[in-house]
């Protein structure tokens, strides 16, 4: 595994596949083995930057507090480690929240946000009470406690959920900690308008929680597409990857080559495909976006 030197601490990432890049970013509590699957789906044409946020799985925690402007700060210098001049941004749950500043912060460096599961912020009560749950443990180093419930959840299958055990047991509980401090303090609801890149919204259909959230962005970003996997849970990246990486992938070709969707009928295939596996688009999980 490679490692890149940020100061005080090396931060273990991957650099893997080619063409287009996309740097991906987990949520607290849990390591970059989440976009395993997807990355798989993608990097015979896509380059995937993956990497362990500080205190999380194989990178040190360092002696820094753990802030979404640092998660942020060091995506852009992971990129200049990569030598990537611009790239896509994926974020999977509250992850969400360093995406987009990374957007906000960086327009010259990230092209593009894809948000699966995502949120700019959480008010709602599941979410909030999931998150204190988590820092509670987390302030009586219930490492395993925790390592446990995140990878129970996401994983689908014994061998991916002993994976994500082994790295989460590799982290810091304090970087933990700060991590999901700020997931329940910080909102960037007020940023959304400001951020001009091309957005890509993905959640499932049976989330309540998360098509509320998407449902919102949509409604407050500027240049943005939502689609929706029917009756999908929250827990896309491992249980859903072939249908969340067509949708990446989809979206992506038509950025970087407007050609394929110039004309209706174009655009048309393009979303029969996606109606083909399950995969519905608009506010209302009926209506295409546009």
């Amino acid at each position: 595994m490679p490692f890149f030197r940020d100061g005080d601490i090396s931060i273990q990432y991957r650099n893997e596949g080619y063409g287009v890049p996309v740097i991906c970013v987990h949520p607290p509590c849990t390591s970059s083995r989440l976009f395993t699957y997807v990355k798989t789906e993608l990097y015979d044409k896509r380059r995937i930057v993956t990497f362990d946020v500080r205190g999380h799985g194989h990178s040190e925690a360092g002696e820094s507090k753990l802030t979404i402007p640092l998660i942020a700060e060091d995506m852009r210098r992971l990129l200049d480690e990569c030598g990537i001049r611009t790239a896509y941004v994926c974020s999977y749950g509250a992850g969400s929240l360093a995406a987009l500043l990374a957007l906000k912060s960086y327009p010259d460096r990230f092209r593009g946000g894809i948000l699966i599961s995502g949120a700019p912020g959480y008010h709602d009560l599941i979410s909030r009470t999931k998150l204190k749950a988590a820092h509670l443990a987390s302030r009586f180093n219930a490492k395993r406690a925790i390592a446990l419930q995140s990878a129970w959840s996401e994983a689908d299958n014994r061998p991916a959920f002993q994976g994500m055990m082994d790295d989460a047991m590799q982290g810091d509980v304090k970087r933990w900690q700060e991590y999901i401090d700020a997931c329940l303090r910080v909102s960037l609801e007020r940023e959304l308008h400001g951020i001009r890149q091309p957005m890509l919204l993905i959640y499932g259909t049976s989330d309540h929680v998360g098509s509320h959230y998407a449902s919102a962005m949509y409604r407050m970003l500027p240049n943005v597409e939502m689609y929706g996997i029917q009756g999908a849970e929250r827990k896309l990246l491992m249980k859903e990857p072939g249908k969340t990486a067509l949708i990446m992938r989809q979206w992506i070709d038509k950025l970087e080559n407007g050609a394929l969707a110039d004309t209706f009928e174009e655009r048309d295939a393009l979303m029969q495909e996606l109606a083909q596996h399950g995969i519905t688009g608009g506010v209302d999980g009926e209506n295409w976006a546009p």
